[in-house]
């Protein structure tokens, strides 16, 4: 696709701050999620540079959905799977309904209300009855596949059809909803390589040790199963290798059984953990089984990974072909013996490593900075 930004991002963003005066962003959970702060609340500083007026609304109460989410213990982890869990998750839903009402009366008087993952077919379809501001709705983390049947109530092609724009962090999402909808504009996801540059001299670690580091939610631990098998082999092969397992949550049946395999564990992380451990890491592992819903995942991980200057090692598996090339800014590995060769050659040979790190470091810089998505997303929003 043909992008003027490239060309006149200044002149380009002068023309929409004039034509974008007022914007209602409307989060499912604030930055109860990640993707929430990414895909949102992250562009707010450049927004207000812009002299472009926002106003951020979350559908459900952040503070709640962290506790029902990620208990702050494992004491209330315990009384929730005792049964605490469903009353709350109960009253979550019931605020979130209430609080709809509420989002159609301050959406008055807005150009553009951009929808970050709403998981409302009600919100949306009275916002579109009830005012005359552009809709663009952000999809993503495949909520469009089987396995989220009942998201936005069921009816999230209508969705599709009734609003204006359709934004994705990939193109899998976005010809999913072509169909269904023709507007739809790529926007990638910040590295937030400029907050990783901010705290880019690591601290001392107290060993020589080569971490291995894998980051992301209980919903994804499944992933790790793929390489279960070269994992142990590589830990029976090194003793100077050790294993970082970021936001796993408190049941460790999630995790693989690991034999030989030495790991520490994180249960749930904020964007300052994020970046702390990140700056640890070695290898960033990003294990993908070869399904739709690994192409719905997008490569946010395999970004952050790079902006933490950790080296990638990834699958040939949907965008990941786009972003790594194989030897230069990462590295890809299909099978089981793949993944083990590489692993190794990336353990043993440490100059080759760094070089792909900082191969991959300054992939983000180029072309996932925080600028370089928030125009993409100003595109959309006009």
């Amino acid at each position: 696709m043909f992008n003027l930004y490239k060309f006149f991002p200044n002149k380009l963003t002068i023309i929409w701050g004039c034509i974008l005066k007022r914007v209602l962003i409307v989060t499912e959970t604030g930055d109860a999620w990640p993707s929430g702060h990414i895909r949102a609340l992250i562009y707010k500083d450049l927004f207000a540079a812009d002299g472009i007026e926002v106003r951020y609304v979350s559908r459900s109460l952040p503070w709640l959905t962290r506790m029902i989410e990620q208990p702050p213990n494992r004491i209330i982890n315990k009384l929730f799977s005792l049964g605490l869990r469903w009353p709350l998750a109960y009253l979550h839903s019931k605020l979130a309904i209430a609080r709809e009402m509420q989002i159609v009366r301050q959406a008055q008087g807005y150009d553009t209300i951009y929808l970050q993952k709403v998981n409302s077919w009600s919100l949306i379809s009275t916002l579109r009855r009830e005012t005359r501001a552009r809709l663009v709705y952000d999809v993503n983390d495949g909520v469009w596949l089987p396995s989220r049947a009942g998201f936005a109530g069921g009816k999230f092609r209508d969705l599709l059809k009734t609003v204006d724009a359709v934004t994705c962090d990939n193109p899998f999402g976005l010809e999913f909803a072509r169909p269904y909808n023709a507007h739809g504009f790529l926007v990638p996801d910040p590295s937030q390589v400029e907050l990783f540059d901010q705290s880019r001299i690591r601290s001392n670690r107290a060993d020589s040790s080569i971490v291995l580091g894998w980051i992301g939610s209980p919903a994804t631990l499944f992933n790790l199963y793929s390489i279960w098998e070269p994992l142990e082999k590589l830990f029976a092969r090194f003793d100077n290798i050790t294993m970082r397992i970021v936001g796993t949550g408190y049941d460790r049946l999630l995790l693989p059984r690991f034999e030989k395999v030495r790991y520490t564990t994180l249960p749930f992380y904020s964007q300052p953990d994020l970046i702390r451990e990140v700056l640890q890491m070695d290898i960033g592992l990003f294990p993908l089984f070869d399904v739709e819903d690994s192409l719905a995942r997008g490569i946010l991980k395999a970004t952050v990974y790079m902006s933490g200057e950790a080296c990638v090692i990834t699958p040939p598996v949907g965008q990941n072909c786009q972003l790594i090339a194989d030897g230069e800014n990462g590295v890809l590995a299909l099978s089981k013996g793949e993944w083990l060769d590489r692993l190794t050659t990336l353990v043993e040979d440490t100059d080759m490593r760094k070089r792909m790190a900082g191969a991959g470091l300054r992939t983000v810089r180029e072309g996932f900075s925080l600028q370089h998505c928030y125009n993409q997303l100003l595109g959309a929003l006009t």
